[in-house]
């Protein structure tokens, strides 16, 4: 069989591919294979929080200080994505998604760094290059994604975003399995990953569309996707991205040293979180255009703060608590890939790819600034309480998202 990246180039050929069957498996196996690209890379960022306290005993630095460098590793991946996002509007072959995920590889350095005076100063510069290489794999990524016209946009959203989280929920799974039997250095092998996802995503005949107008409007007319203001909906995917990062970072480490639960089990807890999340965000993201995506955006936190409210005040008492955990990421996770859904018909003078940047990038570089602040105030409050912050914001959002709603049904009757 010829390869599908060979009838690039040819025009006849690419419309018989556009027409022919194939080319709805064939555009599933290039989301597949961008998708595990996106989850390879956030599974770098997510396999350090859940080992701060073997990295504190390790290198003796204080958590804050530790918990910067977490963060400092999803800031960098995210704000970088804010000017990829204004480049390359129109190159459309993957490698610069390729070389991403081989540098993203570059945080499993970070555990292995030998104690010292500023091991610290070089954990962090070592996040912010891992951090760049994760930043070119989300709005790139996002605009491969968008080319995918033969798949329903909310779906093929959900598929690639949910992906991402879930690979950076499994991180703390992997990594907090792992330093538990083999301790941290053995984190190192893990980058063995990323040459098999930028080798599979290079083969797969991906290219990146350029985008039209034309194209846009037949696509929103065509999966009902609301045009809303694109600031209104920037400010609630902050807020959601917010409440997942201060869940990953600070959960997995509220569990093990303020509960009491084994480093695995502390790491597993999350990544029920994100199994949830993924069966969720994919479940609601094919239900979306029939339900209507603002409906279940504010379906997912109005119902998401009460549960997430009730497995905290049950975790400390039961570690069966944690399947609620799963539940709550089944309803809420949805959320933030409708914002990235959203955000492609938005009503804004941006480009796609700045949207993408802003929407993808800004909102988790604001979610890690959040993190800088709530460090240091973990050693005077714990992090429990912090952790109440999650539902909170939950709630914030959900009132957002009746405020769109309803100047939605003002500007044209349909809530939608």
């Amino acid at each position: 069989m010829i390869p599908p990246f060979f009838f690039y180039g040819n025009s006849s050929l690419k419309t018989f591919m556009n027409l022919s069957p194939f080319s709805v498996s064939c555009q599933w196996r290039q989301l597949l294979t961008l998708t595990f690209a996106h989850a390879v890379a956030d599974t770098y960022v997510g396999i350090i929080a859940p080992v701060l306290v073997p990295l504190h005993d390790r290198t003796g630095a204080s958590l804050p200080l530790l918990i910067f460098v977490a963060s400092m590793l999803g800031f960098s991946s995210n704000v970088f994505q804010i000017p990829i996002g204004n480049m390359r509007a129109t190159w459309t072959h993957p490698v610069p998604i390729c070389f991403g995920v081989l540098l993203a590889g570059a945080a499993v350095l970070i555990p292995c760094m030998p104690a010292g005076p500023h091991s610290v100063a070089w954990m962090s510069l070592v996040a912010g290059v891992a951090g760049f290489g994760v930043a070119i794999v989300h709005p790139e990524g996002l605009r491969a994604v968008h080319g995918l016209d033969k798949i329903p946009s909310s779906l093929s959203t959900a598929v690639f975003m949910v992906a991402g989280f879930l690979g950076y929920a499994g991180g703390a799974l992997i990594s907090s399995t792992l330093t538990e039997h083999f301790g941290l250095v053995s984190l190192r092998w893990l980058y063995a990953v990323a040459p098999v996802a930028a080798t599979l995503l290079f083969l797969s005949g991906l290219r990146l569309p350029v985008e039209t107008p034309k194209e846009k409007s037949a696509l929103e007319h065509k999966e009902n996707i609301p045009s809303i203001p694109f600031w209104p909906l920037f400010i609630m995917a902050a807020i959601l991205a917010t409440c997942s990062l201060i869940q990953a970072t600070l959960l997995p480490t509220y569990l093990h040293k303020e509960v009491g639960y084994s480093l695995s089990f502390s790491g597993f807890s999350f990544t029920l979180f994100g199994l949830g999340g993924m069966v969720g965000a994919i479940t609601w993201g094919a239900l979306a255009p029939r339900i209507g995506h603002l409906r279940v955006l504010l379906g997912a936190t109005l119902i998401g703060a009460p549960l997430t409210a009730a497995y905290l005040v049950l975790a400390p008492h039961a570690r069966s608590a944690a399947a609620l955990l799963a539940f709550t990421g089944f309803i809420v996770y949805t959320g933030f890939p409708l914002c990235i859904t959203l955000a492609r018909y938005a009503a804004s003078s941006l480009r796609f790819g700045q949207r993408m940047g802003l929407i993808s990038g800004g909102t988790w570089a604001i979610a890690a600034m959040v993190l800088w602040i709530l460090g240091p105030l973990s050693e005077h409050t714990g992090m429990g309480p912090l952790l109440h912050l999650i539902w909170i914001g939950y709630l914030v959002a959900a009132a957002l998202a009746v405020w769109l709603i309803r100047q939605r049904s003002r500007a044209t009757g349909n809530p939608t």
